[in-house]
């Protein structure tokens, strides 16, 4: 998808089974969201559905999900593996979206889900669309009964005006209890306080003058679980509570608290004191309460008798139940004896029962011993009995534990309010002001009868238990998605509970249905807010039923689309926090400063409320992975639930702390009263005074008064800093009480300092000495200075006098404020050195003696000119990535893919190899780059830039020093090809080297992910259509083409022809020999192994990988090269397995030659024109077994001529000794290995060759270990005919038959001495083949009609034929693939099917496959190349391929899956096999984009384990698998 207009794009990539409710995703409107596949995704039928808006006009429904359609990049067939789904976000709120992967559109489906949160923008005028958005909200909160009357609001409001608030959250408004006026004791929730003598109407004109004349919003809280208890619905609608009726399991708990109210009764009367408990209780009492209660008065009460049953009874009953039936089963008809429990009902005492249908199958059944139906019920009985007895006994225990865990909450309680030092301290006991514990009850009539008569009243009396309801409270650390009211949770007769004993707490059920009053009362109740507010404060949301919530918050939004959602949620959990916000809607959470310990802990949580990123972020491109955030929050100095911050720390602590909240890019909010320095918490319950007014006449408030004028220009500093783009953060800390919170715009390049000088509690006269502070940059301006310093002497806040009339602060607080004022002009600090712009040190400033504790400084730095010059220059160079005739476009267009792999990947062995003195980088406490090139870079950058990690030691190293910029552009300006590029990299970081260091990790990111960027687009442009054109993976996987063909000087192939036909490769000067070379790039078979010397070019892996990594590419030329290069070097009838340059070339592999042909057949038929290669010349190092090396064109030959010497020598039959044979040329073969045999069997025609002690076939693995006695056994020889030499031979028969029909090669047949005859034949091409064909079934096939001996598995094929070990014949392995693929014309497509199948089951890994039948003696599924061990079949990795699953054969058994599916003739074998096939790519696809090196591995231990000792980067792996997807595509 192409971004255009700097659109913001975020990339969500769904995973199986990716639940994301509890994830946070934050956007903006206007945003899009790309929905893209995980590897485990892209072969599923994904289909993804949402309830999102997608036009501004839609109305919101819940309930609506639309299904998103795919967009598909790719035009090939089955290649949709990076299809995408694109939303643009219309409409604020909080939607939901979840995906099936059977097809299905079913939401029980669902395979995984998540939420998206559009951010909300509160409108302030709906004709210039000027809003407020969240970063800029500061928020106080008000009392609103201290409000008064509604004509006096708006006088006494206007404080909240001038102190520079945009959001005035006021607490519920409605009419409160009569009994404790408690500000959320709500009497009538659809009724305004009677104190306001006004209505909704008014209130709705006064929000409306607010908005239109202040710009200041307004919202109320929203009060759901709880009701006063006075409340007139309860009256009416006793239903809505937890009554006893509904919720008689509370019967137990009643008689509890009636005990522990009859305790307070008695002892605050001295009826105790013969117990020796007082009225006046000490702390040493409380053991003797404790016994009291539990020995002496809940023993009396028989608490067991609410849960245990009348076993008599039941055994009675049962034995009735059981006399009435007509059968007795012969046997038990349910066997959990657990799930017989015992049933409560209503909780009346010994009434408990049991289900006696369940108890019928599980205990009445004949018996073995009974003959009797009587009998049977006896036994029957007896086993019911001891069912009984056992719950009776548990129930026993668990209420003996409930009991002890509620007396022992109730002494914690007690021990809190009366003796604890940050308690009440509470002296005597007294029922109505100071009683033992809290009640957890409202009683009829408040009235506390004896507990012997409530135990009659809650079993007996109907109205009576109607009326006794349960009082809300609080729970520490519960868990928030419980109910702690319903049956089960025990929490009021535990005693769990911190009741508000005002309050009752209501009923909603789990559906709209169970309790419909009282859905109907707060849906009217929501609609009045919703209609009068432009948002609401949701009061203790952790206790609201998430559901009721969920639909309450969606019927206000229904009204009011913008309304905004500030909720009282605390769950201790940030995953919950995210669940609650994500299925409520909620737009952020109170966070209060008061929890900070200390100024470093203050620190902290500025730091984690705060969106953004920390100074010295990466520049996040438009486009970007959707990663979760953190729940926004509004954070609060002091909120209206804490208490006041001058009682628990000192007055001096107001400013320093309200600083850091207000520096905080997060919403802010705090209390009214803090600014007027009222030293006492304004209580919610027990305030009846008014607020001041705004004037300047007595017991008024203006711009003089406290702190107004400083929050004013805090609130303000606040809103600018998140308009204008300060979006970075970072929080340090000067001295213990001392913080440093700096707000960097990375666009402008300014910073704002904020020096916050602590006072968390009482100031002296002596504070920490605070450090001299350097600054990088100008001080522009200080914007503002304030010092706070309260008087006790004169006025001691314990002695604080308050007023009757209103809400008064402190008088003799000294408040020094001062704005925009130079750096001379500050008292709180002095320059050290010079400031001037041309000066480009540090700026060094101290703190005056009047910076103390209770102070802060606020300062506007810039940047230097010529820091801001080098940005503004990188700015320009910035632009030409965009620009297609710029310079840097121009340079790269001028780059070949061999330049390419300079610049993005060479291997260490590689880049040594250059002799230039470079190597791959080393980052000091992490290690060595995989690549020299920009790939070992970006490897780990891009992980780095992800998640922010900015102590990354790469990012450490880009501070510390230049050392990796230089190296980038020193190694590229020293290759001509790449020089100027290298240049164009000099110029750009000699820029970002004058940066700040702080800001180089950011722009050298931006540079180095951006030019590589366009560099793989450049690649791939250079590529053919199949790549050009096809899937994110496809183009991923073909850059292997790119990693491992390179010029290396110690690795150089064979001189071509100088007599070869245009092209030809270009030629240069060795620089350190001075000799001649060709420009001839050759294929790496991997890395880290085998990149440079003579390790690098190998025969086999060159022309197994030639197809998929060069002709499938559009690499013809250098296809060519390898081709004519090896054929050069031909020996033997074969081409080298190690080539060595030619002069040390080993020729001991019988298949590369084969494999080489049939490249030579490919290039044919996918190269336009590509038969024109059978007459091109090819130079001969060795015109002759025997000759000496000869000088390229001393003895050229066409190529078909060599294809033809080729054929001549195996059908001759060949045996030659490998020259150097010994030690020296092979330290662990033994001596009869290097001996060598080529041929092909006359009977059969079928390629043969090698001897039990050498491995002339890919499976080369010859033993090394003396103490396990392998050395100089090959672990598999494989001699005789391997099957993939026979399909291989079969193919370029069949080839060369096409060819010569053609014109294009000139032989048909090929004249022979026979072997076994002596005199000379002529071998037709085509008889050759049919023999070929009439043989191969028969010879190499495994049905069930086999009865060989060494028979191990049927319905496979055999690996090989007449090998020396015949049992070898006959071993499972996956080499019949290849035969499958590269010559089907020889297989039955029954028996073949078959075989695949087995592989399938057996065979087939994670990734690759395994090489051997795991069933067989000689698996071993681990490869260690150094296990050391004396176990003969694994010391020193003898196991290589007798099990590690090899992934270059799983290309190989793809395309063998699907072309034989195609041949069965049922297009549903073809469907499956295609969706088996994409499952295997899926892993592949995972597996690349998770590889560092960026390509496929050699192999892997057992079920795709890592294997250590693989190559990371192997060329077949990736090669077949490019072939196996260009056949799925085709």
């Amino acid at each position: 998808m192409d971004n255009c207009n700097n659109e913001q794009v975020r990339v969500l990539i769904l995973n199986e089974n990716g639940d994301k409710s509890k994830e946070l995703f934050r956007l903006k409107k206007g945003w899009i969201v790309q929905i893209v596949l995980s590897s485990n995704l892209s072969c599923k039928n994904v289909r993804i559905f949402t309830n999102i808006c997608l036009n501004e006009n839609d109305e919101f429904q819940r309930l609506n999900y639309k299904e998103l359609k795919w967009i598909c990049p790719s035009n090939r067939k089955c290649d949709d593996s990076n299809r995408y789904i694109y939303i643009q976000f219309k409409k604020s709120g909080t939607f939901h979206y979840y995906f099936t992967i059977d097809g299905t559109t079913i939401k029980e489906n669902v395979n995984g889900e998540g939420y998206f949160q559009i951010e909300p923008y509160l409108v302030l005028n709906d004709s210039n669309n000027e809003t407020l958005e969240e970063d800029c909200i500061t928020c106080q909160t008000v009392l609103s009964k201290c409000l008064g009357p509604l004509s006096e609001w708006l006088s006494r409001l206007e404080v909240t005006y001038h102190s520079g608030y945009n959001i005035i959250h006021l607490t519920p408004i409605q009419l409160l209890s009569n009994i404790s006026n408690s500000s959320y004791a709500i009497k009538d929730h659809h009724k305004l306080n009677s104190i306001f003598n006004g209505t909704y109407e008014e209130i709705k004109r006064i929000i409306h003058h607010m908005i239109q004349q202040w710009k200041i919003f307004s919202i109320t809280d929203l009060v759901y679980n709880h009701v006063a208890n006075d409340c007139q619905l309860l009256v009416e609608h006793p239903e809505i509570s937890y009554n006893l009726i509904n919720s008689p399991y509370l019967k137990s708990a009643v008689l509890l608290d009636s005990i522990l109210i009859q305790f307070t009764c008695d002892a605050s009367e001295d009826k105790l004191l013969s117990q020796g408990i007082p009225s006046e209780i000490k702390e040493e009492h409380l053991q003797l309460i404790r016994n009291y209660l539990l020995n002496e008065q809940i023993s009396k009460y028989n608490f067991s008798e609410f849960y245990i049953c009348d076993i008599d009874l039941l055994i009675e009953q049962f034995q009735n139940h059981l006399l009435k039936l007509d059968h007795c089963p012969e046997k038990c008809l349910y066997e959990n004896e657990e799930d017989l429990v015992i049933k409560h009902g209503k909780y009346e005492r010994m009434r408990s029962s049991i289900d006696f249908n369940l108890a019928e199958k599980i205990y009445f059944f004949q018996r073995k011993n009974f003959k009797t139906k009587q009998q049977w019920i006896n036994a029957a009985c007896v086993d019911l009995r001891n069912r009984l007895k056992f719950l009776n006994n548990f129930l026993c225990e668990k209420l003996n534990e409930n009991l002890n865990r509620s007396i022992d909450n109730c002494l914690q309680s007690c021990h809190y309010h009366f003796f604890s030092s940050d308690g009440p301290k509470y002296k005597k006991l007294s029922l109505l002001s100071t009683p033992f514990v809290p009640k957890y009850f409202s009683y009829p009539n408040q009235e506390y009868l004896h507990p012997d008569l409530i135990n009659q009243l809650i079993q007996n009396d109907i109205h009576y238990q109607t009326y006794v309801m349960a009082h809300n409270g609080w729970i520490m650390n519960d868990d928030p998605l419980r109910c702690f009211a319903d049956e089960g949770q025990e929490v009021y007769l535990r005693r769990d509970l911190i009741p508000w004993c005002d309050l009752i707490k209501v009923r909603f059920g789990s559906k709209r249905e169970d309790c419909p009053i009282l859905y109907s009362y707060m849906k009217e109740y929501t609609r009045l807010i919703a209609t009068t507010f432009h948002g609401c404060r949701l009061d203790n949301c952790h206790s609201t039923p998430l559901w009721f919530a969920q639909e309450m918050m969606d019927y206000a939004r229904e009204i009011n689309p913008n309304f905004y959602i500030i909720a009282e949620l605390f769950t201790g959990n940030i995953n919950l926090d995210n669940y609650f916000i994500n299925h409520i809607g909620i737009n952020s959470l109170i966070r209060e400063s008061y929890r900070a310990f200390d100024p470093c802990h203050l620190g902290q949580i500025v730091s984690s409320v705060s969106q953004g990123d920390s100074i010295g972020s990466f520049i996040q491109s438009n486009v970007r992975p959707l990663l979760s955030t953190k729940s926004y929050s509004c954070f609060y100095d002091q909120t209206h639930d804490n208490p006041s911050e001058i009682e628990s720390r000192s007055v001096e602590d107001l400013l320093p702390r309200s600083a850091c909240v207000s520096m905080a890019n997060s919403s802010i909010g705090s209390y009214r009263g803090y600014d007027e320095l009222v030293p006492h918490y304004i209580d919610v319950v027990h305030e009846t005074r008014f607020y001041a007014k705004w004037g300047f006449e007595k017991q008024q408030i203006n711009s003089k008064t406290a702190l107004i004028s400083i929050r004013k220009a805090l609130n303000s500093l606040h809103i600018e800093l998140a308009q204008q783009g300060f979006n970075q953060l970072i929080v340090d800390q000067l001295n213990t009480s001392t913080l440093l919170i700096t707000r960097h715009n990375i666009e402008r390049h300014q910073s704002i300092l904020l020096i916050s000088h602590t006072s968390f509690f009482e100031v002296n006269e002596k504070w920490e000495y605070i450090s001299p502070l350097s600054i990088e940059g100008i001080i522009d301006d200080i914007i503002l200075e304030a010092i706070i310093n309260h008087p006790q002497d004169k006025e001691p806040v314990r002695n604080f006098q308050r007023s009757n009339d209103y809400i008064n602060g402190l008088e003799h607080t000294k408040i020094y404020f001062k704005e925009n004022l130079s750096i001379e002009q500050s008292q709180c600090i002095c320059l050290t050195s010079p400031n001037s712009p041309d000066y480009t040190g540090y700026r060094t400033i101290e703190f005056t003696d009047h910076f103390r504790p209770g102070s802060i400084i606020i300062l506007q730095i810039s940047l230097l000119p010529q820091i801001y010059e080098s940005i503004n220059n990188l700015k320009e160079l910035i632009k030409q990535f965009t620009n297609s005739s710029s310079q840097f476009n121009k340079i790269i267009k001028e780059l070949t893919l061999i330049d390419l792999e300079r610049i993005l990947y060479r291997s260490s062995d590689e880049e040594q190899a250059d002799g230039k003195g470079f190597d791959v980088y080393l980052i000091p406490d992490y290690g060595k780059l995989n690549y020299c090139g920009l790939q070992g870079i970006m490897s780990v950058l891009e992980k780095i830039r992800l998640h922010n990690q900015l102590k990354h030691p790469l990012i450490n190293n880009l501070k510390q020093g230049n050392w990796l910029m230089d190296y980038i552009s020193n190694r590229l300006k020293i290759h001509p090809n790449t020089k100027q590029l290298g240049e164009w990299y000099e110029n750009v970081f000699n820029n970002i080297k004058c940066l700040s260091r702080v800001m180089i990790p950011s722009y050298f990111d931006l540079i180095i992910t951006k030019s590589y960027t366009i560099l793989l687009e450049h690649g791939w442009s250079l590529m053919s259509p199949f790549i050009k054109q096809s899937s994110t993976f496809i183009r991923a996987l073909a850059l292997s083409s790119v990693q491992l063909i390179s010029i290396v000087p110690n690795a150089r192939l064979p001189f071509l022809s100088p007599n070869l036909r245009e092209p030809r490769p270009n030629e240069d000067q060795d620089e350190q020999t001075f000799e001649r070379v060709q420009q001839c790039p050759s294929l790496a078979a991997g890395f880290p192994h085998f990149g440079a010397g003579i390790w690098r070019n190998w025969g086999r892996d060159t022309f197994i990988s030639l197809r998929g990594l060069l002709l499938l590419t559009g690499r013809y030329k250098e296809a060519r090269y390898l081709i004519l290069s090896y054929g050069g070097c031909l020996r033997h009838g074969l081409i080298p397995n190690l080539l060595g340059d030619g002069k040390t070339a080993r020729y001991n592999a019988r298949d590369a030659v084969w494999w080489w042909l049939y490249s030579i057949s490919c290039y044919t038929k996918i190269v336009p024109n590509g038969y024109e290669i059978l007459s091109d010349k090819i130079s001969r190092l060795y015109p002759t077994d025997n000759s000496p090396m000869q000088s390229s064109g001393l003895h050229d030959q066409l190529l078909f001529d060599v294809i033809h010497e080729v054929l001549l020598r195996h059908l001759q039959t060949l045996t030659f000794r490998e020259r150097g044979a010994g030690p020296l040329l092979d330290l662990n073969m033994m001596d009869q290995g290097f001996n060598n045999q080529i041929g092909i069997d006359e009977k059969t025609g079928f390629v043969f060759g090698g001897n039990q002690w050498n491995c002339g076939t890919w499976m080369d693995k010859m033993g090394s270990s003396d103490k396990a006695q392998n050395k100089g056994y090959p672990a598999t020889p494989r001699d005789g005919s391997a099957i993939e030499l026979v399909a291989l031979c079969r193919s370029i028969l069949a080839w060369l038959i096409q060819m010569n029909k053609e014109k294009y090669y000139p032989y048909d047949s090929i004249e022979i001495v026979s072997p076994s005859t002596g005199k000379k034949c002529r071998i037709y091409l085509n008889e050759w083949l049919n023999r070929i064909d009439e043989n191969f079934e028969k010879e190499f096939g495994i049905d069930e009609t086999n009865l060989s001996k060494y028979v191990n598995r049927k319905q496979i094929y055999k690996d090989t034929i007449n090998s020396t070990c015949k049992w070898t014949d006959f071993q499972f392995r996956p080499n019949f693939l290849i035969a499958a693929v590269v010559a089907p014309e020889m297989f039955d497509k029954n028996h073949i099917w078959l075989a695949l199948n087995q592989v399938e089951l057996i065979l087939l890994g994670k990734y690759g496959v395994k090489t051997l039948d795991p069933d067989d003696y000689n698996y071993v599924g681990d490869y260690i190349n150094d296990d050391d061990s004396n176990e003969y079949k694994r010391a020193h990795g003898f196991n290589y391929h007798n099990g590690p699953e090899w992934l270059w054969l799983t290309g190989y058994y793809i395309r063998a899956k699907l072309y034989w599916s195609k041949q069965q003739n049922d297009p549903l074998i073809i469907k499956q096999t295609i969706e088996h096939i994409q499952k295997i790519l899926s892993l592949h696809m995972e597996l690349l984009f998770s590889n560092d090196w960026k390509g496929l591995p050699e192999l892997t231990n057992a079920n795709g384990q890592f294997s250590p000792y693989s190559c990371s980067v192997q060329a077949w792996s990736s090669a077949t698998l490019l072939e196996a997807l260009y056949d799925l595509t085709q």
